[in-house]
């Protein structure tokens, strides 16, 4: 059977129940918590895989063990993850940030250069990318972004700003929109303008867009960053330990700190505001029809599916389900396991043969 009959069959299979869509959840984001710390990462670990060289971390108590991270190497082992926080009770962001810093400090031991990608684990999809595609993408968003020896760490970008009292220091900083313009336009030949057909913003409360003429793709998000653990661990030391801007009462919130750890070390760390890396889809889907979403699953000329950024038109790295995005990210999961299952079995079968597109 041609791959692209593979992909007709399962997008046939999973047909019914794909319209659902998923609004902004108002999550308890705060970090206190009345446990120690050494009582609640007892047991717990960081699950790591890698791309090549480089190490992709998550945090995942909602999951199975092991946990699977949906995408297009979803089939193979390499995409299933040891998740010992599976079951256990979830300490707020203090589990994700304190078993990622532990993980980082104990990894820096060994090599401090050693490049990893920490990413949120249940709203995010793996598209793809093989590591020199994930390397070359990450050196030119560090190149582009004029920051120098220092300049070490990419984060995601997204379109609308969580906090929302944040997003006049990214919004209206000379230094941050030139920045974003570098990117975009030796990055990926983009406008700065690029997001606006891809934003139906669907989320008026929680984390709204800007309005059209000043919207733009500019807001750190801390669901992926990516640098070596030497350079990781300030940052997530700060997140975890010391917190933000004193005089906010929200700086709990770890995306929060974050932002504001980003703001003090502006030659350290910038921003993937192609959506290169990876694209973060709150604001992107919700109210549209999935198949005006900014990605869609294609079967490449060996017959697997895989992820494409329709903005960019190649592999989509990772696709993070953040805020509104959750409903597309859920569907196209559940979409990737039936197919990955499919042309599991059809591979078995000796049915698959070339066909599709060439994106990884």
């Amino acid at each position: 059977m041609p791959a692209t009959s593979a992909l007709v069959l399962a997008s046939a299979l999973l047909g019914k129940g794909l319209s659902l869509q998923s609004s902004l959840k108002d999550e308890d984001l705060s970090l206190d918590s009345s446990i120690s710390d050494e009582g609640w990462l007892a047991g717990y670990e960081a699950a790591v895989r890698n791309i090549g060289d480089i190490s992709v971390v998550t945090v995942e108590t909602r999951a199975s063990n092991p946990m699977r991270l949906p995408g297009r190497n979803a089939g193979n082992s390499d995409a299933m993850v040891l998740n010992p926080g599976a079951g256990e009770p979830w300490q707020f962001y203090r589990t994700k940030n304190g078993l990622m810093l532990r993980w980082i400090n104990e990894t820096m031991q060994r090599d401090p250069n050693h490049l990893a990608i920490m990413i949120d684990g249940g709203d995010m999809i793996f598209g793809g990318c093989d590591e020199k595609f994930v390397k070359d993408k990450y050196k030119k968003i560090l190149k582009a972004s004029g920051g120098g020896p220092n300049m070490k760490l990419v984060m995601s970008g997204e379109t609308a700003c969580f906090p929302i009292e944040m997003d006049w220091h990214f919004r209206d900083n000379a230094t941050w929109e030139q920045r974003r313009s570098a990117v975009n336009s030796q990055v990926e030949n983009l406008t700065d303008d690029w997001v606006l057909p891809w934003t139906p913003c669907g989320d008026k409360k929680q984390a709204p867009c800007d309005p059209v003429e000043k919207r733009a793709y500019r807001y750190p998000n801390w669901g992926f960053v990516m640098g070596p653990v030497k350079d990781l661990y300030p940052l997530f030391e700060f997140v975890y330990a010391n917190g933000g801007n004193p005089n906010h009462k929200r700086d709990t919130i770890d995306q929060m700190r974050a932002q504001w750890w980003m703001l003090f070390n502006p030659d350290k760390i910038t921003l993937d505001y192609t959506g290169s890396l990876v694209l973060s889809t709150h604001q992107m889907a919700w109210g549209r029809k999935d198949s005006e979403a900014p990605i869609e699953i294609v079967m490449n000329k060996r017959g697997k599916p895989i992820i494409r950024n329709k903005i960019l038109n190649q592999p989509c790295c990772f696709a993070h389900g953040n805020g509104d995005g959750e409903g597309l990210i859920n569907r196209t999961m559940m979409m990737i396991i039936q197919m990955n299952n499919l042309t599991d079995a059809m591979d078995r079968a000796g049915l698959t043969g070339p066909g599709g597109r060439d994106l990884a």
